[in-house]
């Protein structure tokens, strides 16, 4: 179908016409009426499609010229517009001959579709008058639609300008408050627009800048290049700019045009950027100093993706690991790490860029390009996008090896030393010389960190053999072998390292098996028990035997370690020797040195079991006035006698009665009751009777012995031997009291063991219903005689019987146990009172609080300890107080239990110093902050030089070791005074204040602060 399309707009010609050629029509156009008239005197067209408003001929009209030539009466013609819609349009289209009237836009299937109901409905003349009739009526109908059309627009116009009239003034608002300077000029170069920025940045008012040359606000050479630049719309650019006053600037400039009717009009948005370019420059200089501190850094600084590839290194990394940064730079650096820290870090890298965090000083092991292994500590935290992903990573990694080999080196030492010490112990706590050798074997395992130690010993047929040995029963079974080793003859252990040093009577040592020159078999060997290094140290100056340690990593033993490995074997070696003798001191426990018969403990443990057998009879028999003998006759006439007693008293009481000698001149006597109790007492005192009546002879002279005794029956008076011997010697002293021969323990003597017992009773009820008060002595500090604490004592006031001396309950409570939980009511209590009066009186106030043997045996001392402590650790201030004697009783348990009540915030004072038996060795181990000089050498300090000698000593060793010192029981002020100058820190006694209540002390306290 050939169409002739009538449009002024081209975008519509170009759409339609694109539209209908797509479905195979043929298409004319037009711009307006007249040219379509023309097009059909020319071509043969099938049907038309017009717009209404055109210029010079619209629709209308062209329906009416169309409809006035008889060749065009049938041809169907379609008005198409977006203006005209009213019911009135739709009938004048229709008075004009239009065929239909269709509203943009609209589908072409729907235009089609009423060309072709045209074309098959073809308009009659008969249908419709004819042109000339209808023609003044439309036109008068046309006229007054185009006068109404024409007001409308006019409305629509004069609307468009005001919104055109805010639009301008709101972009001339805008343009005015622009912080950018904004110069507008023609295509002539001439200024037309120059904003209030613009005049503030060039320094040159808007009169004088219109209509002047705009490249004249820019440098000559920015002049040559102007016309290029202003044909180039492009991002902003960097470009140098003038100032009125001739000064150059940088600025950040963007050009952009618009052509009009008037030509082309360029804007050119410019930006100060002074601040900005020094800024930048600053950031250079930053960046170029700090990537001179980076390169000069002793740290390998580095910056990965998440990939793990290397996307920043500095040069350091060759020092490190042998590697320049160019070779490293986009290569995978856990290529480099150690295969085992590489699979722990490729297993952990998922999470960290999952969920970003930095971490901290993370020990890696990586491999340099020499072959050799380097640990490295990293630190690094992530680099993010905007998002807060994870992009990568960035940090530094420092080289540890040397400070680890050092640290590695020292904790070695460390060990070997805690050895030596643990060997004391030993010597100490082991029952014979098999217990010894293995026992320094599992030491030196356990505390020295080796993988195995064995000890050998010679044999009389020139053999050695494997006599103790702890660690890894694996290595054991290949390098401790259980069959005798041939030292000088040839055989399958001739050439190992234990034999040879016991052969060559020296040390032995192979850092690395893998290096060292060995028989092959035996490096073999070595390497199938996952043993790289032994050293082995002869025993003894024979020597009868070596020590060897076996380690599983290479050791390169300096002469310091080795030193301290040849003291182990000395002190090894010293042990046996001691252990030798500690089996005759063994015997001694058991058995009186003088007379061989059994101990104390030897007969307690006789007496528990004979109990099994029923009832017994103990008696304590006394020598009286053996003194006399042993100050006449001399010690060993005296030591004679007492073998002579011991004979005869067997004899006299023989199986199943027990005879001991515990110590002196008492011997203990214990036999079964097989008669009534009255004549086995009878027949006890006529025994001691013919005893007294009997004649020793000892040296030739003859000699009486007066017997007396005390007996306690079992189980009435006692169930144990301790009981039933302290039962005896009750009733001992009460024969003594009476000169009596023989006294049996009583009703009356059972009341006073009785009152102890209701004593015991009573405490327990004291600790339930709080019958128990602290008094608080004070301490001050010599310098200014300022209080800084004071000790807490424990106090009973029983309800009926007033207050008890500590003398005779805190026996009772250590004996009973009852002293733990007494001990945790102290602390507790003395706790709660000095953080009372810390922030209410003096922040840095302390109390100390005395610990017991009972409660340092406690296990769960500990635990109790920090319960209580520990909710105020970070500011708590109690002091420990445990005696001398009592720390130095368990040496290895009490300085680690020590260690932990400081790390609970306690401080630690060494109490009654002096009256122990602690060594300088010790001294220096121990976990204490002070030390407190005992009362009986303040007693005597202003009347012996001796004391006051002792005293300035251990004041100079105290502060040489940093601890300070108490001194307590302060009775008079010509002790302060010495005190004083013998630079004692702090004095504590009864001439300061004695002993006081909560309350007195806390009215002391407001009194000095």
């Amino acid at each position: 179908m050939n169409i002739l399309i009538v449009d002024d707009q081209p975008i519509n010609l170009k759409l339609l016409r694109a539209q209908l050629e797509a479905e195979g029509h043929v298409v004319f156009d037009a711009t307006n009426g007249i040219e379509a008239l023309a097009v059909l005197d020319r071509e043969a067209v099938d049907g038309v499609v017009s717009d209404i408003l055109m210029p010079r001929m619209d629709g209308y009209r062209l329906c009416l010229e169309v409809r006035k030539l008889a060749r065009f009466s049938h041809l169907p013609l379609v008005l198409y517009t977006s203006t005209y819609n009213s019911p009135t349009d739709r009938e004048l289209a229709r008075s004009a001959g239009a065929d239909a009237y269709i509203s943009k836009p609209a589908p072409t299937d729907v235009i089609m579709a009423a060309l072709h109901a045209a074309a098959t409905n073809p308009r009659t003349r008969g249908m419709a008058p004819a042109p000339q009739e209808i023609e003044s009526p439309v036109l008068r109908q046309y006229s007054e639609t185009l006068v109404r059309k024409l007001e409308d627009k006019s409305a629509e116009l004069d609307r468009a300008c005001e919104g055109l009239a805010q639009t301008e003034a709101r972009l001339s608002g805008l343009v005015e408050s622009a912080l950018d300077a904004i110069i507008a000029f023609d295509d002539e170069g001439k200024i037309v627009l120059f904003n209030a920025a613009a005049e503030a940045m060039f320094g040159c008012t808007r009169t004088a800048a219109l209509r002047s040359p705009a490249a004249g606000f820019f440098p000559a050479n920015f002049q040559q290049t102007w016309q290029a630049e202003l044909t180039q719309q492009s991002t902003p650019r960097l470009l140098r700019a003038l100032r009125h006053n001739g000064s150059e600037f940088p600025i950040e400039a963007s050009i952009s045009w618009l052509d009009s009717s008037q030509g082309r009009l360029y804007t050119m948005f410019i930006r100060d950027i002074t601040e900005r370019d020094r800024i930048e420059r600053a950031l250079q200089e930053s960046e170029e100093r700090f990537r001179s501190i980076i390169e000069a850094s002793q740290d390998w600084i580095w910056e990965v993706d998440r990939e793990g590839c290397l996307v920043y290194t500095n040069s350091t990394v060759q020092q490190m690991l042998g590697y320049s940064a160019e070779e490293l730079l986009g290569r995978n650096v856990m290529a480099l790490m150690h295969p085992a820290d590489r699979a722990m870090v490729a297993e952990r890298i998922p999470s960290f860029l999952e969920h970003p965090r930095p971490w901290r000083r993370q020990p890696l092991r990586w491999c340099h390009r020499d072959g050799s292994v380097h640990i490295l500590e990293s630190t690094a935290n992530p680099v993010l996008d905007a998002a807060g992903q994870a992009i990568g990573y960035r940090g530094a990694h420092h080289d540890d090896t040397e400070r680890l080999a050092q640290e590695a080196r020292i904790h070695r030492l460390a060990r070997i030393h805690a050895v030596l010490s643990a060997i004391g112990n030993i010597v100490v706590r082991a029952s014979n010389r098999n217990e010894l050798l293995h026992d320094a074997c599992r030491v030196a395992v356990d505390q020295g960190g080796f993988k195995a130690a064995a000890i050998g010993e010679g044999a009389v047929d020139g053999t050695l053999r494997v006599v103790a040995s702890y660690g890894d029963a694996t290595v054991l079974r290949a390098v401790a072998p259980s069959e005798p080793m041939t030292v000088r003859l040839p055989g399958p252990h001739h050439q190992h390292p234990g034999a040879q040093a016991f052969r060559e009577k020296r040390r032995v040592v192979i850092g690395d098996f893998t290096q060292a020159d060995v028989p092959a078999a035996l490096r073999e060997e070595m390497e199938r028990a996952g043993i790289l290094s032994e050293v082995v140290l002869p025993l003894g100056t024979g020597p009868w035997g070596f020590l060897t340690l076996f380690s599983e990593s290479v050791r390169d033993y300096d002469d310091e370690e080795i030193g301290l490995l040849e003291r182990l074997a000395g002190e090894i070696d010293h042990a046996t020797d001691f252990i030798a003798k500690s089996e005759r001191l063994e015997y001694l426990a058991y058995h009186n040195p003088v007379t061989g018969l059994p101990s104390r403990n030897a007969f307690r443990e006789q007496v528990q079991a004979m109990q099994a057998c029923g009832p017994m009879i103990v008696c304590v028999l006394d020598i009286r006035r053996f003194a006399y003998i042993n100050d006449s006759r001399g010690r060993a006439f005296g030591d004679q006698c007492l073998r002579h007693i011991g004979k005869r008293l067997r004899r006299i009481f023989p199986a199943p009665g027990f005879v001991a000698h515990p110590e002196g001149c008492t011997f203990l006597l214990a036999y079964p009751v097989t008669s009534a109790l009255n004549t086995e007492i009878e027949r006890l005192q006529a025994q001691l009777r013919r005893f007294e009546n009997q004649v020793f002879t000892i040296d030739g002279e003859e000699i009486f012995i007066n017997p007396q005794g005390g007996v306690a029956i079992a189980p009435q008076h006692g169930n144990d031997g301790e009981m039933l011997e302290r039962n005896g010697m009750s009733a001992l002293a009460e024969a003594d009291r009476r000169d009596e021969l023989l006294h049996v323990f009583s009703e009356e003597l059972q009341g006073r063991s009785s009152r102890r017992l209701k004593l015991e009773n009573d405490l327990r009820r004291a600790l339930a219903q709080r019958e128990f008060e602290l008094f608080y002595q004070p301490k001050f500090n010599t310098v200014g005689n300022r209080l800084i604490g004071a000790e807490a004592l424990l106090r009973w006031h029983r309800p009926a019987g007033g207050t008890v001396s500590p003398a005779e309950f805190i026996p009772v409570l250590e004996e009973t146990g009852l002293i733990v939980p007494v001990g945790e009511y102290v602390m507790r209590e003395a706790l709660g009172q000095v953080m009372a009066w810390r922030a209410r009186y003096q922040p840095g106030l302390r109390i100390a609080v005395n610990v017991s043997a009972r409660e340092l045996r406690y296990n769960g001392f500990l635990e109790q300890c920090r319960a209580i402590l520990e909710p105020s650790q970070a500011d708590q201030g109690i002091d420990i107080e445990i005696t001398e004697s009592l720390l130095m009783d368990d040496i290895d348990h009490n300085i680690p239990l020590l260690e932990k009540l400081r790390g609970l915030g306690c401080r630690i004072s060494i109490d009654d110093f002096g009256t122990g038996y602690s060594s300088l060795n010790y001294l220096t181990r121990l976990p204490a902050d002070e030390i407190k000089i005992d009362q009986s050498f303040i007693a005597t300090l202003a009347q012996s030089p001796e004391t006051m000698g002792l005293i300035t000593n251990v004041i100079n060793l105290a502060h040489s070791l940093s601890l300070r010192v108490v001194a307590e029981g302060v009775e008079n002020e010509e002790q302060v005074k010495l005190l004083r100058l013998l630079r004692c820190d702090v004095l504590q006694g009864y001439f300061l204040g004695r002993p006081m209540p909560a309350t007195a002390f806390e009215e002391l306290l407001a009194h000095v602060t």
